[in-house]
């Protein structure tokens, strides 16, 4: 029986690996999710009913190019606000009977990655290798899919053994830290009792178990436009301003900002583009940035000091200036050790290596849902499922060994069943 759950497993994962797909334009990963929910007898909420604020969503054109690549799947249910960038989906196990509200989260995308085509790289060699140019699973998210999928086979089966009420959240745009704020926001959230989640690879090794992950970090995303006025640069350079300048200078000055003796805190400018050509002075300028902190208010406080350079730089060259919110997260801290513990002795009669603590030390948007849940009194859980890594997370070459998604599984459907078996 093992065997046969390994094997739908891989199977699973394997099919999501190939329709790679990044935040907002998951749609065929998210119809495949729905139907697949849907055979399993499952209530399923997706589409608009299921979102509220999105960050950092592609524009029309890209959304309106992406969906020529998606397979026609014959579907019993509406897909046109999936086309519209509404992706993920909620499926739900009520089983009428008392008992706690459990939730599951599963994140789906992929990363905006070419991947590697050679021989040495399992997915391209076994031709199930991404289909979508340029977007890859590169950190383990597919299995997170199979794993939530081959839990709603397990549910229905057993729903008859069951109590409470059970969700399965597939969350889009993780990458990026941009779906979760969205669902948090249209409350579908607001009656778990126990929020479940947790991630392939980083630092658990293989066959480990860690339990209780804290150390996430508060972050913002942010574009940063500065609009000036384009001028022929030998001409009449002086009836031009320069975005280009503007940016740069923004861009140097943000990278002194990271001083806080109360904890740690990081800046990155990832991408600064500006101007048209040598002999034209610059009238755009945009910078893609994130800021980091080990507290939320150490990221709060950087993120003044943030505003204060853009505004400043803008002044300093006479440029007009507009800041987008790309995504975020709130920083998070483990805050109930019992209920770590308590998941730790349910999970030492397996054979593989549980640990209690890790410290995550970046960021990630399943946050705000810990958060949301823990505000009303509920307890969260983030886990690492360890495994080989063939390459780190985010690498063109990225792989991990399918015999974790087993580990992943046995975790989710021993929760499950201690918190919901009648």
């Amino acid at each position: 029986m093992e065997d046969q759950i390994l094997e739908r497993l891989i199977t699973l994962r394997r099919e999501f690996h190939q329709c790679a797909e990044v935040g907002w334009l998951e749609y065929e990963t998210t119809i495949k999710i729905i139907h697949y929910l849907k055979s399993c007898g499952l209530k399923v909420l997706y589409g608009k009913s299921i979102h509220s604020e999105r960050m950092g969503l592609p524009d029309e054109q890209t959304m309106k190019e992406h969906k020529k690549n998606v397979n026609c799947l014959e579907v019993d249910f509406d897909t046109e606000e999936i086309f519209m960038g509404y992706t993920g989906a909620v499926g739900i196990l009520d089983t009428k009977r008392p008992g706690p509200t459990v939730a599951l989260r599963f994140d789906i995308d992929s990363n905006a990655i070419e991947e590697d085509e050679s021989q040495e790289h399992i997915p391209y060699k076994e031709k199930f290798s991404s289909k979508n140019r340029g977007m890859m699973h590169a950190c383990g998210h597919d299995g997170h899919i199979a794993m939530g999928l081959e839990i709603a086979k397990k549910i229905s089966e057993e729903k008859n053994e069951l109590c409470g009420k059970i969700m399965l959240i597939f969350q889009p745009a993780e990458e990026g830290v941009r779906g979760a704020k969205s669902l948090v926001g249209a409350e579908i959230l607001k009656d778990v009792d126990y929020i479940l989640s947790g991630h392939i690879g980083f630092m658990a090794k293989k066959n480990q178990v860690i339990c209780g992950i804290d150390g996430f970090l508060a972050t913002s995303k942010l574009d940063i436009h500065y609009y000036g006025k384009a001028s022929h640069s030998g001409a009449y350079p002086e009836k031009g301003k320069n975005a280009l300048l503007a940016a740069a200078n923004c861009a140097i000055n943000l990278h002194t900002l990271c001083q806080f003796s109360q904890g740690m805190s990081r800046i990155n400018v990832g991408l600064l583009h500006a101007g048209t050509g040598r002999n034209v002075v610059p009238a755009d300028g945009k910078l893609e940035v994130e800021t980091r902190g080990e507290t939320q208010e150490i990221n709060d406080q950087l993120l003044k000091r943030v505003d204060d350079v853009i505004r400043g730089s803008a002044t300093l060259y006479d440029v007009d200036y507009e800041v987008i919110r790309m995504g975020s997260a709130p920083a998070y801290t483990c805050k109930d050790r019992k209920f770590v513990s308590l998941v730790e002795n349910l999970l030492n009669k397996y054979d593989f290596e549980v640990m209690n603590h890790g410290h995550f030390g970046a960021s990630e948007d399943v946050t705000y849902m810990f958060h949301e849940v823990e505000k009303n009194n509920g307890k969260g859980i983030y886990m690492l499922f360890g495994t080989n890594l063939k390459a780190p997370h985010h690498h063109s070459s990225f792989d991990f060994d399918e015999d974790t998604l087993k580990n992943g599984y046995i975790v989710y459907k021993t929760l499950i069943e201690h918190f919901n078996r009648r």
